[in-house]
């Protein structure tokens, strides 16, 4: 998330330099990307194209301001003019008024700056942490970190980011339709007062709300907590249609998984040579657990993944032909879904190519005889090396290392999951649904 702090030049207001001195590193620490390089971008007109570009992509603002620079900068008076105009149009939602080393804004409203003193009287009145109106540059500088809550991820990954931006959508749709959800949330989810602080901070308080979120699903599957995300959930319902909460909730319900068994899961692991076909021998109970782990895998990325179940044993029909040959054939029929291929066309090397999204197929082995599972796994790969063969095998059994040598499965990454996470987890899912299920 962009800051833009419109400010006069180096050394026209100490006040003004003291507090970016402080301010900058201080909200760079939260995981911001604060653009103060406003000075030498005041010059020609390519400059001003980059200054404009900046100040209309920023998602938030602050205007520094100490009596030299009201008194003599046209451009800062015309950036506030900008910004205000985005904020009055609710383009930009946090423009933060800093005027410093003067009471008197006599001046500052002859000047032009009348919007932002407007917003500044508002800001000194509100009842949740006030703009303090004369505690001097340390007092300003605290006030001003305390709006931006810590958004930090993890460097470099940007699907993770990504993910958490669209659960912080939802989050920044219910706080617009009521600005009480997101406290409610927080204070369900048991937050400390430190984190509750951050909750109502104007800038990136549905970012870090979302990392509670993902936080409470991974302990309420750990056994660490109660169901508080489902209550979280609820809280949220006065600000969220039917169809956003039930958005919500498929958003939210991957990140149960552990990060780092789901990068069993992900095509990055396999390449297209014989030694590392990827098969992935999963000690878990039911196919949605397994379609978690995908999603997971994938940061829930929409439309991120093309994956393909096969219906259970009992619903298939049986004839005289070998069990391989069954579920070779099952699987060819839900390899059509995943690969997008016409009913009455082959599969094929001509017919089908890696698609530039992951593939996978989920077969569980509690329905067949592990041998001609592992014949049809190797079978499937001698055409598509690249697919991922989730393999299901009950917990606490499956095959050891000599038998999957015996079976030609060595290459298969075994993941482990007790039954009380997948229970666990499942509840989880069942309560998010009566969540967004209408009341009655």
């Amino acid at each position: 998330m962009k800051i833009f702090i419109s400010h006069g030049g180096e050394g026209t207001d100490a006040c003004v330099d003291e507090a970016l001195t402080h301010l900058v590193p201080r909200l760079e620490e939260r995981g911001y990307d604060v653009f103060t390089d406003v000075e030498k971008l005041r010059g020609g007109d390519s400059w001003n194209e980059v200054l404009y570009e900046e100040m209309y992509l920023c998602d938030a603002a602050i205007v520094l301001l100490g009596p030299q620079t009201i008194a003599t900068s046209n451009w800062v008076r015309l950036e506030s003019d900008v910004l205000m105009g985005r904020h009055m149009v609710r383009s930009l939602r946090t423009v933060l008024p800093g005027i410093l080393g003067t009471e008197d804004t006599g001046n500052a409203r002859r000047r032009g700056y009348g919007a932002l003193l407007k917003l500044q009287a508002v800001l000194c009145r509100r009842k949740f942490q006030p703009l303090p109106e004369d505690g001097g540059v340390g007092q300003f500088v605290d006030w001003v970190i305390a709006e931006f809550a810590p958004v930090t991820d993890a460097v470099g990954d940007r699907p993770f980011h990504d993910w958490v931006k669209r659960i912080s959508s939802f989050l920044r749709t219910s706080r617009e339709h009521n600005p009480d959800t997101l406290p409610d949330a927080a204070e369900l989810l048991e937050c400390s007062r430190s984190e509750l602080v951050h909750v109502r901070a104007k800038v990136g308080s549905e970012f870090f709300l979302a990392h509670l979120m993902i936080k409470a699903a991974v302990a309420a599957v750990d056994g660490d907590t109660e169901a508080f995300l489902p209550r979280a959930v609820a809280a949220l319902r006065p600000g969220l249609a039917g169809s956003q909460l039930k958005q919500l909730t498929d958003e939210l319900l991957p990140s149960w998984v552990d990060p780092d068994t789901a990068l069993c899961f992900a095509q990055d692991m396999a390449s297209e040579t014989a030694e590392r076909r990827p098969v992935v021998l999963f000690h878990a109970y039911d196919e949605w657990t397994a379609h978690q782990h995908v999603r997971r895998a994938v940061h829930n990325k929409p439309d991120g993944y093309s994956l393909g179940e096969l219906p259970s044993f009992k619903e298939l029909p049986h004839d005289e032909s070998a069990v391989a040959t069954e579920l070779l054939e099952s699987c060819f029929a839900a390899l059509r879904r995943v690969f997008h291929v016409p009913p009455r066309m082959p599969l094929n090397e001509r017919t089908v190519r890696k698609g530039t999204l992951p593939q996978y197929l989920i077969i569980n082995a509690a329905d067949y005889p592990l041998q001609d599972v592992a014949q049809v796994v190797n079978t499937l790969h001698a055409t598509f090396a690249w697919l991922v063969v989730v393999v299901l095998v009950p917990p606490d059994s499956g095959p050891g290392r000599a038998e999957l040598g015996r079976l030609d499965l060595t290459r298969a990454v075994s993941v482990e999951l007790s039954p009380e996470q997948e229970q666990r987890a499942w509840s989880l899912k069942c309560s998010l649904d009566s969540v967004v299920r209408p009341a009655g």
